[in-house]
């Protein structure tokens, strides 16, 4: 068919029949200026390793409609049968490749969310086929899952425009790059970013793609500095860069690795390509000019041979077979495995042949050259073996079995000791050493297999009594205590004594019994302290926000991302977390947390900030708010939003907002910023934070807070009164104290009365009277409906002087459901925010 490759991709099939798919474009020919007048299509080709060329003619055709335009870009799945094409109409093409016998067809599939996305400048699945993400011109980046195309991340400010893209070999992280220079890591899993890349000014990353050998976890990426061009690596284990290394020498515009991950190739615009060992960093191809000077518009490895598949727009498609070591086969591996372990056995035989003590333990002076099993199997306790040893040196080795038992005890006397593991008695190690009465006892059991059939001796049992010998070289039985020489202190170790004389030595292997664990009850008692603080302060919690809410502390730190750059979570419990935080790209920790609320925990605050100043790339802020308290949130929020607003103008980047437990005091904060800094509805915010985090913000306390800053915090005086003069006492809790606390009202003794007078802002409040210890309503003012558990409180409404006033119409407005923020009003907030004096 005529026409111009645009793009190419290998496609794995079975038993490494490899195939080709080609994009063909007629309206890209170059000569004459003249176009063909047959259709685009997609072609596939077979592969033929030994010639290392595709087919002369198409296995398969499909011809593309002229309304879908040009192909432009493929990808293949790695199943081998999905392919998705991007076409110059702006959408995503998919096809299922089908296999009947040997005929081939592409059968073409839906779609729907990829329809008219606009350029996209590239694609990508997910090593295990789950993922397939798209990067488009406009900085759009999309994660989908596959094959249900449900959508993870649609994320429209990725990047200024999106240049390059790929995913990890487990598929966690999603590498993308852009054309101003920037690279950002991505979750796959759920769109989350993790952290961008650092680079420095005169750096822009352009390319890049994960290391697929499986052990070295490594990024690598093209950067030009300046007018240089290199490959620089990081390490996704932390995300800091590790090096860099010239290997191109000049602006690639493609790079690709191989599926085995031992080769990393990149193509420039005028054709050069260079395939490099991973490795060794180190050059082991170069093919110069390869399409004639034209640039590289793809670039992949075959799947299953050392060939590369290139296309261009002017000289379309060419197979590159690369001049590197050729790979081990499986036979030839296997083949070397065999002939390493028979030469093994050769020198095994040699060297026990040859050999004076195949052991290579000293001899007594009337044992033989090297020793035979019929000479061992005597007397373990003859001459003979009792000075073998008497030669190796000042070690003493002594046994001697532990037990209460008087029965046991004349067992070991007599030359054996009862080993429960065994079920039957064991002979005791004579004086001449475990090993060579390890030698005897083997051939015991060969020689007296007729004893062990008829069922004196289980042969399990033979061997469970060989396997429980004592042994110098090994870890000694549970429950026991060896020292060495020069003593360490580990739970167990092995205690071996200056020299001593034979006597001493025909005790045997002495072994203690210890104990190097601690209790449980020690252990789980600071367990059981966190766990029951945790209980307590969720039932708290649940209490004073009247939702279920639950905390557990000694779980750690939990958070969850609400936007790119904002993430909402609970405590930090030690300096580690700072760690943890920096390294998703936190730039600002921004603690609401009151001393009581650390000291509950026992959380060290000073050493966390200490730390977090160790650093310059993160920084830690303080700004408190009481807990469980909706009114002090309310006076609190302009004070608070103020220095994190600053704080994120100054420092940019992802900030970290956290209180005890993330489900209260931050989530209002963020709400709060969302609403007056970055432009949402209120309920659009409160609706994206939902989806993210399980929590319950105080959304009157955000629509009050936002009222008292574009009206002036005005107060009014208001008075409450109880009618009783026989009352000792009367207090109010509630109001703008909370209902932790309480307020004593004055008794007027001219009325006859309790009263008490208080400025409160504009809002409503809900109080209750503690009339001599006893909680109750006042009947003479107003009350509210019963909650769902029966109880009522006092209300009271506080309004402005002019109740028609344009602000008590403002404050009516921001106080409805999801109120909005006209942009004159998120103007004079800001400026508010901006002006708002600095808190220590």
């Amino acid at each position: 068919m005529e026409g111009t490759v645009t793009c190419g991709s290998w496609i794995r099939r079975p038993e490494n029949a490899n195939l080709a798919v080609l994009g063909r474009s007629p309206r890209r020919g170059g000569g004459g200026g003249s176009s063909s007048s047959s259709p685009s299509s997609l072609e596939i080709f077979a592969f033929d390793p030994k010639s290392t060329s595709l087919s002369s003619s198409p296995l398969v055709t499909h011809v593309i409609e002229e309304i879908d335009g040009d192909p432009l870009a493929i990808t293949v799945h790695p199943n081998g049968e999905d392919i998705v094409c991007f076409v110059s109409s702006g959408s995503c093409l998919s096809f299922e490749l089908s296999a009947q016998e040997s005929d081939l067809k592409l059968l073409t599939k839906e779609l729907p969310p990829l329809r008219g996305i606009g350029p996209q400048k590239c694609m990508a699945f997910s090593v295990d086929g789950s993922r397939f993400a798209t990067g488009g011109v406009d900085g759009r980046l999309r994660i989908l899952e596959w094959p249900s195309l449900r959508i993870i991340l649609d994320e429209p400010k990725a990047h200024k425009s999106i240049r390059d893209l790929d995913f990890s070999l487990d598929s966690e992280f999603l590498a993308s790059t852009s054309t101003d220079g920037s690279a950002r890591i991505w979750k796959a899993e759920d769109g989350l970013p993790c952290t961008t890349l650092t680079r420095r000014s005169d750096e822009k990353i352009e390319l890049c793609r994960f290391s697929k050998d499986g052990t070295k976890p490594f990024l690598f990426c093209t950067v030009q500095k300046g007018d240089k061009a290199v490959t620089a690596v990081w390490d996704i284990s932390t995300w800091n860069k590790i090096g860099h290394k010239r290997l191109l020498r000049k602006p690639a515009v493609v790079m690709s690795i191989s599926l085995d991950g031992k080769y990393l190739a990149q193509g420039s615009k005028d054709g050069d390509m260079c395939v490099v060992e991973v490795k060794k960093m180190e050059v082991s191809h170069w093919s110069k000019r390869l399409h004639l000077g034209t640039s590289l518009t793809s670039l992949e490895f075959c799947p299953s041979e050392r060939v590369v598949l290139t296309t261009s727009d002017e000289w379309g498609v060419l197979v590159t077979k690369l001049s590197v070591p050729a790979d081990w086969k499986a036979w030839q591996v296997y083949l070397l495995l065999l002939g390493m372990f028979l030469a093994s056995l050769v020198a095994f035989y040699i060297f026990y042949e040859n050999s004076d003590s195949f052991w290579n333990f000293p001899l007594g002076k009337d044992q033989p050259a090297r020793p035979k099993f019929d000479t061992v199997v005597g007397d373990p306790k003859s001459a003979d073996d009792q000075n073998m040893w008497g030669d190796f040196g000042p070690l003493d080795i002594m046994t001697k079995h532990v037990t209460k038992s008087k029965n046991n005890e004349n067992e070991i006397n007599n030359g054996g000791h009862r080993d429960r593991r065994c079920g039957g008695i064991c002979e005791k190690a004579p004086e001449s050493g475990p090993l060579p009465f390890l030698l005897s006892r083997l051939a015991d059991a060969k020689m007296n297999s007729s004893r062990i059939s008829r069922g004196r001796l289980s042969l399990a049992d033979a061997m469970n009594c060989l396997q429980n010998l004592p042994r110098c070289s090994s870890s000694p039985p549970p429950g026991f205590e060896c020292r060495r020489r020069r003593p360490v202190k580990p739970p167990c170790f092995l205690r071996i004594a200056g020299a001593v004389d034979n006597a001493d030595r025909r005790k045997g292997l002495a072994l203690k019994a210890v104990s190097g664990s601690a209790s449980s009850a020690e252990m789980s008692g600071s367990e059981m302290g966190e766990e029951e603080k945790s209980e307590e302060y969720s039932t708290t919690m649940t209490e004073a926000m009247g939702a279920v809410l639950t905390y557990r502390h000694e779980l750690g730190m939990n958070y969850n991302f609400i936007r790119p750059d904002l993430i909402v979570g609970s405590c930090l419990q030690t300096p580690k977390d700072v760690d943890k935080l920096r390294a998703i790209g936190v730039k600002t920790i921004f603690c609401l947390q009151q001393d009581p609320d650390l000291e509950y925990f026992g959380v060290d605050i000073k050493a966390i900030r200490d730390y977090a100043g160790t650093h310059d790339d993160i920084q830690h802020l303080r700004a408190q708010i009481r807990d469980f308290d909706a009114f002090d949130l309310r006076m609190r929020l302009p004070a608070v939003v103020s220095k994190l607003y600053k704080a994120i103008n100054r420092k940019g980047g992802v900030t970290y907002i956290h209180c005890t437990a993330g489900l209260g005091r931050a989530p209002a904060v963020a709400l709060a910023y969302m609403f007056w800094v970055q432009g949402y509805k209120l309920g659009g915010a409160h609706r994206l934070l939902q989806s993210k985090r399980s929590c319950f913000p105080k959304l009157y306390a955000i629509k009050s807070a936002t009222a008292d800053t574009l009206t002036g915090f005005k107060k009014k005086q208001i008075s409450l009164m109880w009618q009783d003069g026989n009352s000792s006492s009367v207090e109010v809790s509630g109001l703008d104290i909370g209902w932790g606390q309480r307020l004593p009202l004055q008794f007027d003794e001219e009325q006859g009365l309790w009263k008490l007078t208080r400025e409160l802002p504009e809002g409503d409040y809900e109080y209750k009277y503690i009339v001599d210890g006893e909680w109750m309503c006042n009947e003479h003012e107003l009350v509210t409906s019963p909650n769902k558990d029966g109880h009522a409180n006092n209300y009271i409404k506080v309004l402005g002087d002019d109740h028609s006033s344009v602000g008590a119409a403002l404050r009516s407005r921001l106080t409805a459901d999801d109120p909005d923020l006209t942009k004159d009003e998120r103007l004079q907030i800001r400026q508010f925010l901006e002006a708002y004096p600095d808190e220590e």
